[in-house]
């Protein structure tokens, strides 16, 4: 009987040993990519602008360029109404959290489409541009336009299981396994011999 406490309490210690060494993992730097919650919005519609490969805690800078705007002459004789007058780019800031990531709540209140990079003030990497759309009555057509994909766009740290911990787990649940079926084997025994 105290060999099967043994082999238990063996099984169980290897088990949680196991599990040690994906506590101490550190990830890659996430690659350069732009991206925006929605590609197509409303004047005054809120959307979000994430952008990641920069260094952690640096300045980025964040550049709204009027591409065109709203009206646009299909052409014929008649000229449109409108006369695309090109602003200036809009800039403001964010600071890279610890994965060199931003995530920034953006509202355009004019219609035309918008061009947005973002920069780092230190590593000088550029992402982008990103293509956003603002209209008066537009469909939603959702995703990312123009932008390459994020990996990880729920501002939340990569946690999957890496391999040394899938590799522990699987050896401490065979050991417990092994401790469980040696007492099993040791009762019936027991039993048999009692009953002989």
């Amino acid at each position: 009987m105290k060999k099967t406490f043994a082999a238990l309490a063996l099984a169980g210690s290897i088990a949680l040993i196991g599990s040690a060494p994906a506590m101490a993992a550190t990830y890659p730097a996430l690659p350069p990519a732009a991206g925006v919650s929605d590609g197509t919005v409303a004047p005054g519609e809120t959307f979000i602008f994430t952008a990641q490969g920069f260094l952690p805690g640096e300045t980025v800078t964040i550049t709204i360029t009027l591409v065109t705007t709203g009206g646009a002459n299909t052409g014929g004789a008649a000229v449109s109404a409108k006369i695309p007058v090109f602003q200036a780019p809009q800039t403001l800031t964010a600071q890279a959290d610890a994965q060199g990531k931003i995530s920034v709540p953006l509202a355009i209140n004019e219609p035309g489409t918008y061009s947005i990079t973002a920069t780092g003030n230190t590593s000088g990497i550029t992402v982008g541009p990103v293509i956003v759309r603002v209209g008066t009555a537009l469909a939603n057509t959702g995703g990312n336009a123009g932008g390459a994909p994020l990996a990880n766009t729920g501002g939340l740290a990569n946690t999957g299981a890496d391999s040394g911990l899938v590799l522990w787990t699987l050896v401490g649940a065979g050991a417990l396994a092994a401790g469980a079926t040696s007492v099993v084997v040791v009762r019936r025994r027991a039993k048999a011999e009692a009953a002989a």
